[in-house]
């Protein structure tokens, strides 16, 4: 999910972006590029306080007889992951809008950006359906066949209240999408007991989120140096009223 998420990013060419409404003059353009960032930054806000209660519940979990016990509130996951699939709708919205802004200005600037990013945004429609379902998606290593992983797995960690009493298996053969073959689809639940926790190590030890956490903020300080560069605060602050109505 993370990998995703900084793929989407580095596909968004601050630089360039920046350059061509800087040129014209375009603040409502600049603004949308600033409404960007903060969405990213939100995005990332988010991630770090899922990826720290994860670990907390990780750090804390005791198994003692029948019980497992460990510092974790699902409803609360399930929130953030709720919050986190908004953010990646307004953040998709930002970016189908700003291709609009660059059709404007220069329709073969934005030909070209369109085809960096062929199908991806159906990938990120895909990603805000499991996200609002209080599921978690594990996959980091290959963005293109997201949620799927290189191995051919659908993995995810899924947070509810109680524990689910429908037939997950009927669920799962249409979570994504069936077409007639069987898939291998990893779908724990929290009250799963020792393997939702096995699989939350595997996530932690083999995926390492936090290292890509800690990258995308590396590329997100980057855009913000870009837009400073580029835009005077008056810039970037006269028209966000008027674009983050319209999101509103």
């Amino acid at each position: 999910m993370l990998e995703l998420i900084k793929l989407f990013l580095e596909k968004i060419d601050f630089l360039a972006i920046a350059e061509a409404l800087r040129k014209r003059k375009n603040r409502q353009g600049a603004a949308r590029l600033h409404l960007i960032l903060v969405q990213a930054y939100e995005i990332i806000e988010i991630y770090s306080i899922l990826l720290n209660e994860l670990r907390s519940a990780l750090d804390s979990h005791q198994r003692i007889d029948d019980q497992h016990r460990f510092s974790l509130n699902p409803s609360y996951i399930s929130s953030l992951l709720e919050r986190q699939a908004s953010n990646l709708q307004v953040m998709e919205t930002l970016t189908m809008d700003m291709m609009d802004e660059l059709r404007i200005l220069d329709n073969q600037f934005a030909e070209s950006y369109r085809s960096l990013l062929p199908g991806k945004f159906s990938i990120l429609f895909e990603a805000q359906g499991l996200l609002a379902g209080g599921r978690l998606p594990l996959v980091e290593s290959s963005p293109q066949h997201f949620p799927v992983s290189v191995k051919g797995e659908y993995r995810t960690l899924w947070f509810t209240h109680e524990a689910p009493n429908e037939d997950r298996k009927q669920i799962e053969k249409y979570l994504y999408g069936w077409n007639g073959k069987e898939k291998t689809i990893v779908v724990v639940n929290i009250h799963d007991g020792d393997i939702f926790f096995i699989e939350l190590k595997r996530y932690f030890e083999e995926e390492d989120p936090l290292k890509r956490l800690s990258e995308i903020k590396e590329l997100t300080e980057n855009y913000r140096d870009i837009l400073l560069k580029s835009f005077s605060i008056e810039d970037l602050l006269s028209e966000i009223g008027k674009v983050r109505r319209h999101y509103n």
